[in-house]
């Protein structure tokens, strides 16, 4: 069994790490940018920021790309805990959910043996410390070295009665924190990405997940201490603080035994619940690849998460090398090429063709770094390849080698040192090994793409479906972007969900999950229905019984007359008068400017403040004023020909649901149940992107104003606390008008703060214009004109190359292009996992027995029978 009892790391604190080596470390994570879909000049964005980055600093550097299985037991089980803190109505149903999706995931190995990656970068904040921090110039070397040995008799930890030479001053940690503070604001630039500091937890983790046997057996420490507080007093009676780092807490992190099971493989064993569990581990090294390379195409950071279904960590450590240092290790190199040439000549002999070509090489990276004045970096490439059996492990090694040499990088794994190899993961460790160092410029840094990220969605909340690369489940939580909870690092703030995509493709389906599953975590749904497509919910759904649910479809019942009048479904009664004027000018054709708009506006003024306003009561003083005030002429005939359109206009059927009459007995609408669904009877919309030219459209589309009023009522009544979905079916009819698209934006804009997220599903992009800056998460399913994929691709702030449009155009159905709340992009295939919500919120016209035919048929061809 190996234990380090030497252990590398003296002390964490917070995202600092004080190696024994007298090196101070500060690391962070780095959350990671979408790379997919970018054009050309797009993924130079990244590229160059970094280059800007590796060439202005002086630090050494480490980089860890550490993967993760993603936890889907996990994630259901933080679901369920969540679920059992709160209460409300469909809490056990919710809870039978997911412990039935738990199962049925846990069975499938697609959703079992998926990975997501992790980026950090650490820094190393003391100059004089840096690996080759003098070399080349032996006097700045002694001279370093004569200041380090005074500052040893100078420093307090030597002076105070109380401290030790290897305490940590408190004043020096607090002066790298202000450094690591200063550092992280030019990594978030320079990473096109948001970066933190790791936590302690986070810090010890990456020490621990080393000695990770299983992909879950190490998990966050919380509270967990590596020094103890210490003072001390010097002669002065001065006091000093100080951390002592405490050995034995390291020891603690080692908990897996570790053997040598060959010269290339270890093997770690380590008790995890009541079962002894073990894996081979291989570390794989770079001992070739080209100094410099082109961008793009060099991208393999990015490439190992896209495309490799088994996990890779990666370690890199960067030693910094100034201009003037990488000149002379090369000078050095093609001199000692030419000796060899100068002593092959004494013997009439000629040298190796390799050491000609390495020459060639040497001689050219140093007209390179002479021209571009570049540092250079010398780095070690570790790769940790892990596998259940020996043979496993052979064949992941064996298909790294082969993934890597598409990109000019040549693995092996040496003999004997697989300890040394094994150290470069853990953080602050000094480099063991220098037999494969590379000698690189920053352009090679900055091409292999660190924290390029294919990871999307929340990783929490509810399951949504799978990437369509790699098959990586995808969790969502759809007030998350509201809850500013410290380490989500989200760049969209609003918790509205766009949702587009032509007929037949998908669209509505994953409206009608998306309320679904928010309702069973615990959230509210008002979901208007102009189709009435959702008529069957009143006998309940899977998990869902009929009594949580209300359907109303209005119209159906003579209470409903009025209850949709705008004086009604407003908050208030300057809301109701601008609704009510919005809807009346609508009605009757009139501009601002006109004089029936004038003559509108002050009728509307004047019914918002009786003591039962309404639109049968605005009709009513619209007809007294013009037999008794009215008496211009141009007034006059305005006025009768407005009465004369909303006369014509009550007389259709569907009309008295918005005309109502002073004194009137009607339904008032109101809310008492988890899912209530809206839906009015007779409503006929024009076909999308037409204007409305027949009556009852008309009256339909001033029907859908007002009820954006109610939905703007819904979310004022609730419980701030309690999150809310308002899904807006056909929100392009609404939005035509002008008070129509007011009361959407507000609900919009003004969702975050009433835990409100309003679901908009429309048929085309053209429909969000600048409503796109208001949402948060985006799904598009597949649109068909080619403005309209472009104009999507713009709201994604995607470049509309071919490739993407084409893309777009191409998704099959039930698969959406999805942009999380990080503003990550990845194409996801929408799963419900069970064939019983699938067929209930399916809007096929196709019957069971039709579906079973059309799969035999389809066998039978694929078969040649």
């Amino acid at each position: 069994m190996k234990v380090f009892t030497q252990f590398p790391v003296k002390h964490v604190e917070g995202n600092l790490v004080f190696g024994r080596d007298g090196t101070v470390w500060a690391y962070y994570q780095v959350e990671g940018f979408a790379y997919d879909f970018r054009d050309m000049m797009q993924k130079f964005e990244p590229y160059s920021n970094q280059l800007s980055f590796y060439v202005e600093n002086m630090n050494d550097l480490h980089f860890l790309m550490i993967p993760s299985l993603t936890d889907v037991n996990g994630i259901i089980d933080e679901t369920i805990s969540e679920i059992k803190r709160k209460e409300y109505a469909l809490k056990e149903y919710g809870i039978q959910y997911f412990e039935s999706l738990k199962e049925t995931l846990s069975s499938q190995r697609s959703s079992r043996d998926t990975n997501e990656y992790h980026s950090y970068i650490g820094i190393q904040l003391i100059e004089k410390r840096n690996k080759f921090h003098g070399e080349g110039n032996a006097a700045l070397m002694l001279t370093t070295q004569f200041q380090r040995f005074m500052q040893g008799f100078t420093s307090p930890l030597y002076r105070a009665v109380g401290l030790m030479p290897q305490d940590i001053l408190k004043r020096d940690i607090k002066e790298r924190q202000d450094q690591a503070e200063a550092l992280r604001e030019i990594l978030t630039t320079s990473m096109s990405c948001l970066v933190r500091h790791t936590t302690k937890e986070e810090t010890v983790f990456l020490i621990e997940q080393n000695f990770s046997v299983t992909p879950n057996d190490t998990h966050l420490r919380k509270g967990y201490e590596t020094s103890v507080d210490v003072s001390g007093i010097d002669e002065n009676n001065q006091k000093y603080e100080a951390q002592r780092g405490q050995a034995h807490s390291f020891y603690e992190l080692q908990n897996a035994e570790i053997k040598e099971h060959d010269q290339k493989t270890l093997k770690l064993y380590k008790l995890v619940g009541e079962e002894i569990k073990e894996k081979y581990v291989q570390y794989l090294v770079v001992d070739k690849m080209r100094p410099h390379s082109l961008h793009p195409g060099s991208e393999w950071m990015f490439h190992i998460q896209n495309s490799l279904k088994f996990p890779v960590a990666v370690s890199i450590k960067a030693s910094f090398l100034r201009n003037d240092q990488i000149m002379k290790k090369l000078s050095n190199v093609r001199l000692s090429y030419e000796d060899q040439r100068t002593e092959a000549a004494k013997g009439n002999s000629e040298v190796d063709l390799s050491v000609e070509k390495s020459e060639s090489g040497a001689i050219q990276m140093e007209s390179r770094f002479g021209e571009t004045g570049y540092p250079a970096y010398a780095c070690s490439f570790v790769f940790r390849v892990a596998g259940d059996d020996m043979e496993e492990l052979r064949v992941r090694a064996s298909e790294l080698k082969r993934q890597m040499q598409k990109f000019g990088i040549h693995l092996q794994t040496p003999y004997g040192e697989t300890i040394s190899y094994f150290m470069e993961f853990i953080p602050s460790a000094p480099r063991l090994n220098e037999d494969y160092l590379q000698y690189l410029e920053p352009t090679k840094l900055a091409g292999m793409m660190f924290a390029a990220t294919t990871n999307i969605g929340d990783n929490r909340g509810f399951y949504i479906g799978q990437t369509l690369k790699l098959n990586r489940p995808v969790f969502i939580r759809p007030d998350l972007a509201a809850k500013a909870f410290e380490g989500t690092q989200n760049v969209m703030d609003s918790l509205a969900v766009m949702v587009a995509g032509m007929t037949g493709k998908g669209k509505s389906f994953f409206i009608n999950l998306f309320t679904y599953l928010s309702v069973l975590t615990g959230s509210l749904a008002l979901i208007v229905d102009p189709k009435g497509d959702r008529k069957g919910w009143a006998n309940g759904l899977p998990f869902i019984p009929p009594e949580f649910i209300s359907v109303w479809t209005l119209g159906a019942d003579e209470a409903d007359a009025g209850c949709l009048d705008p004086f009604r479904t407003s908050t208030n009664p300057e809301e109701a008068k601008d609704i009510a004027l919005d809807i009346t000018s609508f009605l009757c054709n009139k501009q601002l400017g006109d004089v029936g708009f004038t003559i509108l506006s002050e009728a509307s003024e004047r019914e918002a403040y009786h003591d039962d306003p309404c639109l049968g009561g605005l009709l009513e003083d619209l007809e007294k004023r013009l037999v008794t005030v009215e008496h211009r002429a141009d007034r006059q005939e305005a006025a009768a020909q407005i009465i004369e359109t909303l006369h014509t206009l009550k007389r259709s059927n569907i009309a008295r649901l918005l005309f109502g009459e002073r004194n009137q007995d009607y339904r008032v609408l109101e809310v008492s149940k988890p899912i209530q669904v809206l839906m009015v009877q007779n409503l006929q919309l024009p076909r999308a992107g037409k204007e409305s030219v027949r009556p009852v459209e008309k009256i339909s589309e001033a029907i859908l104003i007002s009820i954006a009023a109610y939905t703007k009522q819904y979310m004022f009544n609730q419980d701030r606390f309690i999150h809310k979905v308002v899904v807006q079916d056909e929100a392009e009819a609404v939005e035509r008008s002008s008070e129509g698209k007011a009361q959407m934006n507000f609900i919009n804009r003004m969702g975050r703060f009433y835990n409100t997220s309003l679901v908009k599903g429309t048929q085309n992009a053209t429909d969000y214009h600048e409503d796109v800056a208001n949402m948060g998460m985006k799904f598009s399913f597949a649109l068909k004109k080619y403005e309209e994929v472009v104009e999507m691709l713009k709201y994604y702030n995607l470049p509309a190359t071919q490739s993407n449009i084409d893309y777009l155009i191409g998704l099959g159905r039930g698969t959406a292009l999805f942009q999380d709340i990080y503003g990550r992009t990845a194409a996801v295939r929408i799963h419900p996992v069970y064939k019983e919500i699938e067929e209930a919120f399916d809007s096929s016209t196709s019957t069971q027995e039709e579906r079973e035919y059309e799969n035999e048929r389809q066998e039978r061809i694929t078969m040649g029978g």
